[in-house]
């Protein structure tokens, strides 16, 4: 409680600093649209129907890369090609990773793509993917499918109809270690904008091994004065235990950059669940824009009706370490989950601080945009206590950094180390694109939630 009043007040800052800067920012306020950008990359003439910003060059990424977690060796090969329209095809190869659920090993294939059907018009967007893993030391398969269709007709109204299944197992007991799981989602979502209010609205069903659970919802997202936003939704269920709510804060940066913070928080409650991520930005770099912060708060409302399993896959969030903090200068985040299980008698999550300074602009001999992060992570998990003979709460706590930097400018070589845990990282990439000139406006959906 004192960590949200503490982000609470650090927004209200941000807010009374916006309000000091009133002046610079009504010169900019022309700049934070979207419709008034030239050059949009679509085969529409019309400029109302570009939501992704001017063109982008294309980019190809490869990653290899090898983890040592608790004596277990994980290899994956991961792979992106990305341009304004952010990634549109996306492949990774896991060897020895864990499944979705962190609850075994598995040899893992994900992949998926977004295209644009009609004449590669932005108003029409279709989305597909899958993951199929193998149970290492076991014949089981698990597989997961998603696909989602976009459409957005007229400038403010954006709809989207999606479908996502799972077929695969959970740790038992006993003489049956492993349960086999089926679960569809089928959803319907809608938001329009009324310039400073956007409704939105969701409906959907699930199915759990024949069980099915009706949803329907609605929210609200405001945009302030001075680039500040607010959302409040909730989600009734049929079954009860289900009902979430969704409430976020912020901040956007305006596309010609005006040097001041930028932020969010995200808070999705129900009855043994809780989720909280955060996020504050600054420095010279700044791509937390309108569009990125509104299609994260998007994706999270309306994820609260798709399937948990699905997450890392909808949001096209496969590499083995995160890259998020390339959109920034500084950036801090804050990530909390807690799950009540056992009936509510334990708890499973973690929180994390996540702490980043990019070097961008450093050009040494061939090194160049070197990054250093530093972790704060504290993490629950139930152990069986032999005096009591019950499940009790074990928690953790302990901090790992990462360091990386750029060889050619095309090669980048990361390593995350957990000191205390003896465990470690390696990553190499290989990016081939044409430099990105952060001068100008660029829509970045950093979170890939949209």
């Amino acid at each position: 409680m004192n960590l949200k009043i503490f982000i609470v007040t650090v927004f209200f800052i941000l807010g009374s600093i916006e309000f000091i800067s009133f002046a610079q920012n009504e010169e900019n306020k022309t700049a934070d649209t979207l419709s008034h950008h030239s050059g949009l990359s679509h085969h529409n003439s019309d400029l109302r129907y570009s939501v992704f910003g001017p063109p982008a060059p294309d980019q190809l990424k490869f990653q290899l890369s090898f983890m040592n977690s608790k004596k277990q060796n994980v290899s994956a090969f991961n792979f992106y090609r990305k341009n304004q329209r952010d990634k549109v095809l996306f492949l990774s190869l896991i060897n020895n990773g864990l499944d979705n659920t962190s609850q075994y090993r598995v040899r893992q294939i994900s992949g998926g793509a977004a295209i644009f059907p009609f004449n590669d018009d932005d108003r029409y967007q279709l989305e597909a993917g899958g993951t199929v893993d193998k149970i290492i030391d076991t014949s089981f398969y698990n597989t997961i499918l998603f696909s989602r269709f976009t459409y957005r007709p007229v400038q403010g109204l954006w709809l989207r109809i999606g479908f996502e299944y799972y077929n695969g197992y959970q740790l038992g007991h006993g003489a049956n270690p492993y349960i086999n799981s089926d679960l569809k989602s089928y959803y319907f979502s809608a938001k329009y904008n009324f310039g400073f209010l956007t409704p939105m609205a969701v409906i959907g069903s699930g199915q759990i091994e024949h069980k099915t659970n009706n949803r329907f919802g609605a929210g609200t997202f405001l945009s302030g004065p001075f680039n500040l936003y607010a959302f409040g939704g909730y989600i009734k269920s049929t079954d009860e235990s289900e009902n979430i709510s969704t409430f976020a804060i912020g901040r956007w940066t305006p596309f010609r950059y005006d040097y001041l913070p930028s932020g969010f928080f995200v808070w999705k409650h129900k009855s043994d669940y809780d989720f909280q991520l955060g996020g504050i930005f600054f420095g010279n770099r700044n791509l937390f824009v309108q569009p990125a912060a509104l299609g994260m708060v998007t994706g999270m409302f309306v994820s609260s009706v798709t399937l948990r399993v699905n997450s890392q896959l909808r949001q096209r969030k496969l590499l083995a370490i995160s890259e998020d903090y390339e959109s920034f200068d500084y950036s801090l985040f804050y990530v909390h989950l807690n799950q009540k299980i056992n009936d509510a008698a334990n708890n499973i999550g973690f929180t994390a601080f996540q702490f980043y300074k990019l070097f961008s602009g450093i050009d040494f001999l061939i090194f160049s945009d070197p990054v250093l992060g530093l972790f704060y992570t504290e993490e629950t998990n139930p152990l069986f206590d032999l005096k009591t003979f019950k499940l009790v709460d074990n928690h953790e706590n302990y901090i790992s950094y990462q360091i990386g930097f750029k060889i050619f400018n095309d090669f980048l070589f990361e390593l995350i180390h957990y000191p205390s845990k003896k465990d470690f990282k390696l990553l190499f990439h290989i990016c081939y694109c044409d430099p990105l000139d952060i001068s100008e406006p660029v829509v970045i959906s950093i979170f890939n939630y949209i």
